[in-house]
């Protein structure tokens, strides 16, 4: 039986790899985040160490990315990262070569001598904006289990107005408040003097998230945003039953409410964006 394809050469094996590698990324992140602020009087001159991400919002996250790998370029040579982006574009949906990508990052950095002063000293002027990217990446991939999309997507979505997704962004990360949208909304709130705005920005930074911690809720919008960057136009309802309930084993049937096909229709449509259709 051939395998199915849900986007781009992504089939649920891809998917199941990957899913298995995130708490290792999870983990990795978290990790370096303590790194840095352990770090910070050391490695950050002292005029430099409140240093700002908010503004990193306004841009699409693959401009981080690129940030973050200019960064490497002191500890990585050139050709080996072009050589990591070549196992992705050379494998069909991209996903399926990262676990073997992640272990040989690591060996690498493992293998490693640990940096010289001279190597801190030469990394000094950019580790704040390559700390800055980072932490903003971090929020944003927070910010895709929890809405199913990065941040400078909710970002934009409240420059054209939408209320709401800004303040699920501040829920993320009060900083957020900072970057320019933001201060342009709060602005006009100010101006208009909005008390539902202000109580409802009162309420987003103080804000809990425990109605959209659910693990299995997160790794499915984590699975519909890989798939709606790998161009996924068009998921039936039996694929996604197929996908989530039988493959992944990450929906459970239930009758209630209206059937579990339903319910995983909606869901879809919610976190897929325009991409997934019946």
């Amino acid at each position: 039986m051939n395998e199915i394809h849900y986007a781009k050469g992504i089939t649920a094996q891809n998917l199941r790899a990957f899913l298995e590698l995130w708490p290792l990324v999870a983990i990795g992140i978290e990790d370096t985040k303590k790194t840095i602020n352990a770090c910070d009087d050391r490695l950050i001159d002292k005029e430099d160490e409140e240093f700002s991400w908010c503004y990193f919002y306004e841009l699409p996250t693959k401009d981080l990315v690129v940030i973050l790998c200019a960064g490497l370029l002191q500890f990585v040579s050139l050709e080996q990262i072009l050589g990591w982006f070549k196992q992705m574009s050379d494998c069909p949906g991209n996903i399926g070569v990262l676990p073997d990508i992640w272990n040989q990052v690591n060996e690498h950095f493992d293998a490693r001598p640990n940096p010289t002063k001279d190597d801190l000293e030469s990394l000094r002027p950019s580790l704040p904006e390559i700390s800055a990217a980072f932490i903003a990446i971090q929020y944003s991939l927070w910010c895709v289990l929890y809405h199913g999309c990065f941040l400078n997507e909710l970002i934009e979505r409240a420059r054209n107005g939408d209320n709401k997704a800004l303040i699920d962004a501040i829920k993320i990360d009060t900083s957020i408040i900072g970057c320019p949208t933001v201060v342009g909304k709060i602005s006009k709130a100010t101006r208009l003097q909005d008390v539902k705005f202000f109580a409802k920005l009162k309420s987003a930074i103080k804000g809990k998230k425990e109605k959209l911690k659910q693990d299995n809720f997160q790794k499915m919008r984590l699975v519909f945003e890989i798939l709606y960057e790998a161009g996924a136009l068009r998921l039936t309802d039996k694929q996604l039953y197929q996908l989530f309930v039988e493959e992944l084993e990450l929906y459970t049937a239930n009758s209630k409410g209206g059937g579990s096909e339903k319910a995983l229709r909606k869901f879809a449509d919610t976190y897929m964006k325009k991409n997934a259709t019946t």
